[in-house]
């Protein structure tokens, strides 16, 4: 699968944490680790039972599902 597959299958969503993290209870957007493991399972980092996004792994998919674009629009 192309990084630029990867980057499309993803599926954004809003949320917002649990008022013991962050007590403004303000929505947020982003992507679910839970489903983000199953198409970037490199992207997903555990510590303690509890998942979470590893953003310099998605950033450089990103980078190169730019560049891919980039092949294709020239």
């Amino acid at each position: 699968m192309s990084a630029l597959e990867r980057v499309l299958a993803l599926q954004p969503i809003q949320f917002r944490y649990l008022e013991s993290v962050d007590a403004s209870g303000l929505e947020r957007a982003g992507f679910s680790a839970q489903q983000v493991r199953e198409v970037i399972p490199e992207a997903v980092i555990e510590i303690n039972g509890i998942v979470a996004l590893d953003l310099g792994v998605i950033r450089q998919l990103v980078e190169e599902a730019r560049k891919e674009m980039a092949q294709i629009g020239s």
